[in-house]
């Protein structure tokens, strides 16, 4: 089977994930053809790795504090291939992930696999490593999904084409949060459907994802232009506990979504050292260094 298929990832600071990812490539069953790495800042010698084992191209969008849209999309215009493989850079992949996938392609699908938040991902990690030591309960089979409900940027396979026919990310989202849930939904409009694998990926747990106020502000603009282009708020969870702590109007359905108050640093930092939720307790597993 040829790699005909690119890789894409964007960096801010996370050099040693970085680092991990492309090592974890390179053990790949099926190396990809290219990496493409955007980076949301300045060059530096970090920006120079390559590898043996396929192109690594660099490329750089530094538009903003953190512009998770158009790097991306940088991204996917970079890749020389019909077949493109987005990955959070702090993903570890099943080293069958991109042969299997590229077995099972289909157009107008966008392919991902059964993805595990780890509360601790040592520098170094192998993907066998943390299948010994963790006791997770992966799915077995493909299945297919009508909705876009399931969808996680942290991996996903979709063609160039398909890509281009609903535009990439949404560029007038910044910052963090909701881009993610336009794109599956613009996805799902246009009857792009989901399968996932019967793999696993790890992926590094953030404490923000659960309670995100370090992007209140992000969050709540982004939330209120999703709501002008699809007639409903996205994301209630996150806007259900921003309203329970006052940061955000409990009327919001109605009246607009507002910010009432901003967030104390300490309770920015209560926030994102508090540990997992208990809902979450049996998909992530703590691992030792």
């Amino acid at each position: 089977m040829r790699n005909e298929f690119s890789v894409v990832t964007i960096v801010k600071n996370r050099t040693q994930q970085l680092s991990n990812l492309i090592a974890n490539l390179e053990q790949s069953e099926l190396a990809p053809s290219e990496l493409i790495v955007v980076w949301m800042t300045s060059p530096s010698s970090n920006s120079l790795i390559q590898s043996e084992q396929f192109s690594i191209k660099h490329k750089f969008a530094t538009s903003e504090e953190l512009p998770l849209a158009q790097a991306r999309n940088k991204g996917f215009t970079a890749c020389s291939f019909e077949r493109i493989v987005h990955l959070d850079v702090d993903c570890v992949c099943d080293p069958a992930l991109f042969s299997t996938m590229m077995k099972n392609w289909k157009d107008n699908t966008i392919h991902t696999t059964n993805i595990i938040p780890l509360t601790d991902m040592p520098d170094n990690a192998q993907f066998e490593q943390l299948m010994e030591r963790s006791e997770l309960h992966v799915l077995n089979g493909r299945r297919n999904a009508s909705a876009m409900h399931n969808f996680q940027s942290a991996v996903f396979g979709v063609s160039r084409s398909d890509f281009d026919k609903v535009g990439g990310f949404d560029e007038q989202y910044h910052g963090f949060g909701i881009g993610d849930i336009d794109f599956a939904t613009r996805c799902h409009a246009a009857g792009i459907g989901l399968e996932k694998l019967s793999l696993t990926a790890f992926h590094q747990y953030r404490a923000n994802y659960q309670f995100p106020i370090n992007h209140l502000l992000d969050i709540v603009t982004n939330a209120n232009l999703f709501k002008a282009k699809w007639g409903y708020y996205p994301a209630t969870d996150w806007l259900s506990a921003f309203v329970s702590q006052g940061f955000v109007n409990q009327d919001f359905e109605h009246s607009g979504l507002t910010i009432a108050r901003m967030p104390s640093e300490e309770e920015i930092h209560q926030a994102l050292h508090y540990e997992q939720a208990a809902e979450n307790a049996d998909h992530i597993e703590k691992l030792s260094a």
